[in-house]
């Protein structure tokens, strides 16, 4: 059976808020993200998130920076990258996390007269040295303390360079994936076959609507089968982040949920 969660709203100043309104949903866990200030080691401690957890019997995820680049070309950056993620891993693993999502960086682009070039694209076997080895390294050091990085979908597994770089460590101990059900939708499907051909190393997912006004929308107003979507986590036992980013829309949806599904 899947679980439900929501992530961290930019409308609510504390986790706190956050809580409750999972609560009051009830929900089974909230996705912090490290985007926001707030939710970082620096802010709060292991030890007070795992008494949150207690207290309110709900569990927490945690979503990675964005910026962070696994195969940044700056040998000093790379490191530092690494290191923030063992940080990372470190801290949820003290407070009883075991889900990180993250994303892929795809790097820096030349925009040309008529196209995009990915130096990634043009450096390919340096990207895909790069990104065997920091994966690998990561991937390891969560397994040790039971954490799972769970790697994200951003519109990008169809890139080639990428989807080499993911052949390089599907087969790793601790390799995971998280499927963004709403991105995969965006860029036309183009990412389906990736989370069918490796089904059993999905262990998250972030469900959210695609259509005209774009992604993150209330459930069942696009484009993605969200029924499909559902069915697939309730057969993989996976944790689901209902990915809309405004509480009404988030109500909308789980009343969308009890209706359609």
């Amino acid at each position: 059976m899947f679980r439900l969660g929501m992530p961290t709203l930019i409308e609510f100043d504390s986790l706190e808020e956050n809580i409750n309104l999972c609560c009051k949903l009830g929900l089974d866990f909230i996705e912090l993200n490290m985007n926001l200030p707030i939710f970082t080691p620096e802010y709060i401690s292991s030890e007070k998130l795992k008494k949150l957890m207690m207290k309110h019997k709900i569990d927490f995820t945690i979503h990675l920076p964005e910026e962070l680049d696994l195969t940044s070309f700056q040998p000093s950056m790379r490191r530092g990258h690494i290191n923030r993620c063992k940080e990372v891993i470190l801290w949820a693993s003290s407070a009883g996390i075991n889900i990180l999502n993250m994303h892929i960086n795809n790097g820096i682009y030349f925009t040309l007269p008529e196209s995009k070039y990915w130096i990634n694209e043009k450096y390919e076997a340096e990207f895909l040295t790069l990104f065997l080895d920091s994966y690998k390294e990561i991937l390891l050091f969560a397994d040790e303390y039971n954490v799972k990085v769970c790697i994200e979908n951003t519109c990008n597994f169809f890139l080639p360079f990428v989807k080499k770089g993911i052949d390089l460590i599907k087969e790793l101990d601790g390799f995971n994936l998280t499927w963004d059900a709403g991105h995969d939708a965006k860029c036309h499907f183009r990412e389906t076959n990736v989370f069918e051909k490796l089904a059993k190393k999905v262990t998250h997912m972030h469900l959210h609507d695609f259509n005209e006004n774009g992604d993150h929308q209330t459930l069942y107003t696009g484009n993605v089968p969200i029924n499909e979507r559902l069915h697939f986590a309730k057969k993989h036992n996976l944790s689901v982040v209902l990915e809309i980013k405004t509480s009404e829309a988030l109500k909308k949806s789980l009343i969308n949920i009890d209706t359609f599904f």
